[in-house]
C-alpha cells in the first residue's frame, strides 16, 4: 500500500494551472489585437482630420489677400491638425484655439505640418498638407511603425518623416506621414466696382 493511503500521486494528470497557462499565452496576443484595433481607429480618424485640414487651408487661400495667403493657409491647416498632434519638445508652447483654449500636446504641430499651395487657375487652388502623425498605442504603434519602415528600427535609417520627431519629442513615438490634397474652387469672383457683368459670363 502506498504511503499516502493507497492514493497514487497524479500531479501529471491534473489540470490545475492550465487556465493560468492559457491566460499567460493568450493575453499578449489579445492585448496586441486590442491595441492594434485602437491604433488603426486612431490612424483612420487622423487621416480624416488631415484631409479636412487640406480643405480648410484651401478655403483660407481663396478668401485672403495674396500677401497673407501662405500664412493663412498654414495657420488654417495647423489649427485643424492640432487636435491630433501628439508629442512636443520642451519649449514648444501648446496651441490655443479661440473659444477652446489650449490643446494638450499640440506644441509640435508647426514642426509636424507642411503646407504646399498651387494655383490651378484664377478660380481654383490646390493645397497639399503633409502631417507626421505619432503612433502612440503601446505595442501596436511600434509594430505598425516597424512594418511601415523596418530600417528605422534596425539600421536607424531615417524614414520619410526624417526620424526627427523621435528625437525631439519628449516621448519618442514612431510616426506615419499623411499627405492629403484638396482642390477648392472659388464659388464667386471679386470684381471691381461698377464692372458688371464680369467677362466670361
Amino acid at each position: 500500500m502506498a504511503p499516502d493511503g493507497g492514493k497514487r500521486n497524479t500531479w501529471w494528470r491534473s489540470d490545475q494551472g492550465s487556465v493560468t497557462l492559457e491566460f499567460v499565452l493568450a493575453f499578449p496576443v489579445v492585448l496586441t489585437l486590442i491595441m492594434g484595433a485602437a491604433q488603426f481607429g486612431h490612424i483612420w480618424m487622423a487621416r480624416q482630420v488631415v484631409s479636412y485640414a487640406a480643405f480648410a487651408a484651401g478655403r483660407a487661400a481663396l478668401i485672403c489677400h495674396d500677401s497673407e495667403r501662405d500664412q493663412a493657409c498654414r495657420q488654417a491647416a495647423e489649427e485643424v491638425c492640432a487636435w491630433v498632434s501628439i508629442g512636443q519638445a520642451s519649449g514648444e508652447a501648446e496651441k490655443k484655439i479661440p473659444g477652446w483654449g489650449k490643446i494638450p500636446g499640440s506644441g509640435a504641430v508647426n514642426r509636424k505640418t507642411t503646407v504646399k499651395i498651387d494655383d490651378v487657375d484664377d478660380w481654383t487652388v490646390k493645397v497639399t498638407v503633409d502631417f507626421d502623425f505619432a503612433l502612440v498605442m503601446p505595442i501596436a504603434g511600434a509594430v505598425i511603425g516597424w512594418a511601415v519602415n523596418p530600417y528605422e528600427w534596425t539600421e536607424r535609417r531615417a524614414d520619410m518623416t526624417g526620424d526627427a520627431h523621435r528625437h525631439q519629442d519628449s516621448i519618442g513615438y514612431p510616426h506615419l506621414r499623411f499627405s492629403e490634397t484638396s482642390i477648392v474652387c472659388k464659388p464667386y469672383k471679386t470684381m471691381p466696382k461698377n464692372n458688371l457683368p464680369s467677362g466670361g459670363w
